[in-house]
């Protein structure tokens, strides 16, 4: 039975696209469609080729509704909050790249540093205005 729905994060595990994440864009009988960054069009595959990590949360979502998610209380080593931003596609796939061939190493202190330097911009200009 196919539990591929359209929207689905996923992960290819066949050559030549393998490890390459993307989005569900189509659901056939056998066959999904997916767009993936980096990657212009669509990248069709079976749906054994496929790791559906959404079809996972799904299917924790059935059997633990009520669980808290994220890390247990006491386990964090400093004070953050989690965040939803809007970036456009083609910055992210630059920001992806870079990240991928290891020029980013962890994406959670880059952008709080560069978030802090240009915060710190701000205020330069801020006191000289």
């Amino acid at each position: 039975m196919n539990h591929f729905q359209v929207g689905d994060k996923v992960r290819l595990k066949a050559a030549p696209h393998y490890g390459l994440r993307g989005l569900v864009e189509t659901v056939g009988e056998d066959k999904v469609m997916i767009r993936a960054d980096g990657i212009e069009g669509l990248i069709t595959a079976s749906l054994d080729q496929v790791t559906n990590f959404s079809l996972a949360a799904r299917k924790a979502w059935l059997s633990m509704p009520t669980r808290q998610v994220g890390r247990p209380k006491g386990s964090r080593f400093c004070d953050r909050v989690s965040v939803t931003l809007r970036i456009d596609r083609d910055l992210w796939q630059l920001f992806r790249a870079k990240e991928n061939s290891g020029l980013i190493s962890d994406r959670t202190d880059t952008i709080n540093r560069w978030l802090r330097e240009k915060v710190a911009e701000v205020d330069l200009l801020q006191k000289d205005a």
